[in-house]
């Protein structure tokens, strides 16, 4: 027999039901054990229900059969999940009706694995395409995840070392504007900051942002040219810059 487990007290076989002959069924060797039955009376039942049903119910449903016990053979009856619902209708113990649950359940899992053997191809050339079909699929699949993690890197706001690149640039372009680190107007902290804010306002207005580190990744090149290439310094800033450091110039001359 098969090796079982018991829940509830009740033996539950691995496989309650098997295949024979294309048909899912199950037999009264199995109908005996999981419902604590002597063997000789579930195969009285079966007779008996052969009987009511009649010749050609039972011709399609019940399989006499023989298995070996210690060098010699008995009966045994194949059943189809018709057959076993016949048979197994009077069982009606709360254990009896979890059973008949499980063994209703095992036919419809078989019938399904049995119908989804029948729909894979046979010859060579189906197998190759299904074959080929599912490639193509985990194909399309590995690049879909690609684009997908592509586009994730590029949405995502700017790495450390890039909010770092942004902020040299914005540095070194507040540096020039204010005529370079040793002029007044780089040593005035205040207006040094207004040209700094002024850079950072510009990349914050470009981008619809509140803080250059929310630029994202796919905008870093864009950000460094707008710095670079494209800033202009208000007017108001720049007289500023200018009058501050012909202040230092007038105060050296004299």
């Amino acid at each position: 027999m098969n090796q079982i487990a018991v829940v509830n007290e009740m033996p539950i076989h691995n496989e309650l039901v098997f295949e024979s002959n294309g048909k899912v069924v199950t037999d009264s060797l199995l109908i005996a054990e999981v419902f604590n039955k002597r063997h000789d009376n579930v195969m009285s039942d079966i007779k008996t229900q052969m009987d009511y049903a009649g010749l050609e119910f039972s011709l399609l449903n019940f399989k006499e059969r023989t298995y070996e016990n210690r060098g010699r053979r008995y009966p045994k009856i194949d059943l189809t999940e018709e057959a076993f619902t016949l048979v197994v209708m009077g069982y009606n113990t709360k254990e009896a009706v979890q059973m008949k649950i499980k063994f209703i359940e095992e036919f419809k899992r078989m019938k399904q694995h049995i119908q989804n053997q029948q729909q894979l191809p046979k010859d060579p050339m189906s197998i190759l395409k299904l074959t080929f079909d599912a490639l193509e699929g985990q194909k399309q699949e590995i690049q879909d995840i690609k684009s997908d993690v592509k586009d994730l890197r590029e949405n995502a706001p700017l790495y450390a070392i890039e909010c770092d690149e942004v902020s040299k640039s914005v540095r070194k372009l507040g540096v020039l504007l204010l005529g370079g680190k040793e002029s007044n107007a780089y040593q005035d902290v205040s207006l040094r900051k207004k040209v700094y804010s002024d850079i950072y306002s510009q990349l914050h207005r470009e981008f619809g942002i509140s803080s250059y580190k929310a630029i994202k990744r796919h905008h870093l090149d864009r950000a460094i040219q707008i710095i670079n290439e494209e800033y202009s310094i208000p007017i108001v800033l720049d007289e500023e810059i200018t009058a501050i450091n012909a202040q230092i110039n007038m105060t050296e001359v004299q």
